[in-house]
C-alpha cells in the first residue's frame, strides 16, 4: 500500500511540475500583435489601418470607397 502511494505521490509532482513548466509557453504562443483599427469615412465600418486605404488624411475599408469620395 504504502508504494503505490508512493507512485502515485511521485506521478502528481511529476505532472504539476510538467504543466507549471509549459504554462508560460502556451501564453507565449497566443501573443499577437495588436494593429490599430481605423474607421471607413465613407461607410464607417472599421478595418486594420496596415488592411486601409489612406487618402488626404481619411482611412477608407477599400480602394472603391476612397474613389467615390475623392473629387
Amino acid at each position: 500500500m504504502r508504494l503505490l502511494l508512493l507512485v502515485a505521490a511521485i506521478a502528481l509532482v511529476w505532472w504539476s511540475l510538467r504543466l507549471l513548466r509549459a504554462s508560460p509557453n502556451r501564453k507565449r504562443s497566443h501573443h499577437t500583435e495588436t494593429e490599430n483599427m481605423v474607421a471607413c469615412h465613407h461607410c464607417g465600418l472599421h478595418v486594420p489601418e496596415g488592411e486601409a486605404v489612406a487618402r488626404n488624411g481619411r482611412y477608407y475599408c477599400n480602394k472603391t470607397h476612397a474613389e467615390e469620395e475623392t473629387p
